[in-house]
């Protein structure tokens, strides 16, 4: 007796077990289905497979995945193509779906970036007292972290810095690696 584990591929337990049939045989022969978002460790998109760069492409050329995907990603020119999703330099967050995490969220909707506050305590007093700050803030000048009289020239001057705390660049990221982002078509 054969068992077909997709529809008639032709992979049977007889030709599992003599090993006639590789890892390489089964993944050519299961069908990914159109609308499957991929990444790739490659600059081009593989065969059966379109990249994530916002492109209208035809809707007939590429029914199956219009059948799937509609017009999520964009309309295209609205009669005769749709927009396949733009990935390009993005990161993907999955959709809440009622997790309670990210609510609010519709499939393939976008957010800005955003950082978490950080905060500080600066604290000069109003008559003797102590200059001091923590956190993001740091206490600088002549009479930084001294006690001083109120009325006086202090000479302190207040900074905020995010990198007395965090990792800070230009963009706020998450660690990455760069991979193709492609959707089956």
């Amino acid at each position: 007796m054969a068992l077909r584990l997709d529809g008639g591929t032709g992979i049977t337990a007889d030709n599992i077990a003599d090993g006639a049939i590789t890892a390489a045989k089964i993944s050519s022969d299961v069908k990914t289905p159109a609308g499957v978002i991929g990444y790739f460790g490659m600059s081009s998109a593989p065969t059966g497979w379109l990249k994530c760069n916002g492109a209208a492409i035809s809707r007939t050329t590429y029914s199956d995945l219009f059948a799937e995907i509609r017009t999520t990603f964009g309309t295209g020119d609205g009669s005769t193509t749709f927009n396949v999703p733009d990935l390009r330099g993005e990161f993907v967050r999955s959709l809440d779906d009622g997790a309670g995490v990210d609510t609010g969220r519709t499939l393939a909707s976008t957010q800005s970036y955003a950082l978490e506050n950080f905060t500080g305590v600066f604290n000069s007093g109003q008559y003797y007292s102590y200059a001091y700050a923590t956190g993001v803030f740091a206490a600088s000048g002549n009479n930084a972290h001294r006690t001083y009289a109120s009325g006086t020239n202090a000479g302190l001057q207040l900074t905020i810095d995010a990198s007395r705390q965090v990792n800070t660049s230009t963009e706020t990221r998450p660690r990455n690696v760069a991979l193709l982002a492609c959707i089956k078509y």
